[in-house]
């Protein structure tokens, strides 16, 4: 049986590894968001890759990676989100698209794609919502009743402006059951790039991260339905430019064995690898790399298996991945790896065991490049 694996045990060291890539896809214009999740129940992991430059939307079958249409005719495709809602072993997936960086044409259609019953078969699209500029889409329980509610996070507000996108962007979600809109931070400025559920706090609740302008926001939620209240709090500044160099363009948390760390590109589209961890109440920032031509996203996992969570990150100008390797329990020594020179404009990347031989790989989907590819976790020779 094959499993998607994200953490390995601490026992497992494995030392020294370097990245085999595989092409799952060499011709994807203007690759943006790829995504991993079993969606034909084979207990293998499948790849979702997605362009705003073509109106399919395609996963990619492990281990042959044949192609299947997932639905068509969706033009300015951005972002997905999958979870498996009705527990029959295939996911539903959150789907946004009509989104463009000028908010007078971005509607920001919402849609739920459930499969026909062969997920191989195109799936049915249920409309959700309309939020301009809706762009980055999750699956959290934010009230703890083990029903997961969907996150959507729009991009720029409706009257924001290229270059500083001067106004206020909220952050919303929706239950389930009726698909309401509802509001989780309405103060947020100027651009917000980035969500990721995580598990912040102890409990059956999960949190938010937010990166954007403002940098980097928690967003925790207190009470149940109705009486449903948000504490969101600003952990960090990020890169503290005028817009639109400013802030943070991705956040993701990781674990040093038992410490807490955030990982980061920052500024928005920018240069630098950031890792902050915690002292005292305040996340101190630390550059670990500041040579990416254009960062965009960053994806967590142990790849070395010493029990710390390393980092990849893409350059999706000069066509680069990179890795980090974390050196210490503190934070403070990374070793830097090259995973691709020039041949992945890694737009998106995530970390998943790929071939089932519990390492964790890296997949990514190159904007400039137009390709989609998975980077093997072997023993270096």
């Amino acid at each position: 049986m094959w499993r998607l694996i994200l953490l390995v045990p601490a026992a497992c060291l494995w030392g020294q590894v370097e990245f085999v890539p595989h092409v799952i896809e060499p011709k994807i214009p203007g690759g943006y968001a790829v995504h991993v999740a079993d969606l034909n129940k084979d207990g293998r992991p499948d790849v979702i890759g997605l362009t705003s430059r073509i109106t399919e939307l395609a996963w990619y079958e492990n281990p042959g990676w044949q192609r299947h249409v997932l639905i068509d005719n969706m033009k300015g495709l951005v972002n997905l989100a999958v979870h498996d809602m009705d527990g029959d072993g295939i996911p539903e997936i959150a789907v946004e698209n009509e989104f463009s960086m000028v908010a007078a044409n971005s509607k920001g259609l919402v849609w739920l794609l459930r499969h026909p019953g062969d997920p191989r078969q195109p799936w049915k699209a249920q409309p959700i919502d309309e939020l301009i500029t809706s762009h980055h889409a999750g699956w959290a329980d934010v009230d703890g009743d083990g029903v997961k509610e969907l996150i959507n996070a729009p991009l720029i507000g409706a009257k924001a402006l290229a270059p500083k996108y001067e106004d206020r962007v909220s952050l919303v979600f929706y239950y389930a059951r009726d698909w309401k809109r509802h509001m989780i931070d309405d103060q947020l400025n100027g651009v917000l790039h980035r969500l990721r559920v995580v598990k912040w706090d102890s409990g059956k609740r999960d949190q938010i991260l937010t990166a954007g302008f403002d940098g980097i926001t928690l967003h925790r939620a207190r009470g149940s339905g109705d009486k449903l209240q948000w504490e969101n709090v600003r952990l960090a500044r990020g890169r503290e430019e005028p817009a639109p160099r400013a802030g943070s363009s991705d956040v993701g948390m990781g674990q040093l064995k038992k410490r807490r760390f955030l990982a980061a590109i920052e500024p928005w589209h920018g240069n630098e690898v950031v890792v902050y961890t915690e002292s005292g109440g305040r996340w101190n920032r630390r550059v670990i790399f500041s040579e990416l031509q254009e960062g965009h996203e960053v994806a967590l996992g142990d790849f070395d298996g010493d029990g710390r969570q390393d980092i990849a990150a893409g350059d999706r100008r000069a066509g680069n991945v990179h890795a980090f390797f974390s050196m210490d329990d503190a934070g403070t020594q990374w070793k830097h790896q090259v995973v691709d020179q020039g041949g992945m404009a890694g737009s998106g990347c995530v970390t998943a065991d790929i071939n089932g031989d519990r390492r964790i790989d890296i997949v990514c989907i190159g904007s400039a490049t137009s390709n989609l590819k998975w980077y093997e976790n072997r023993p270096a020779r």
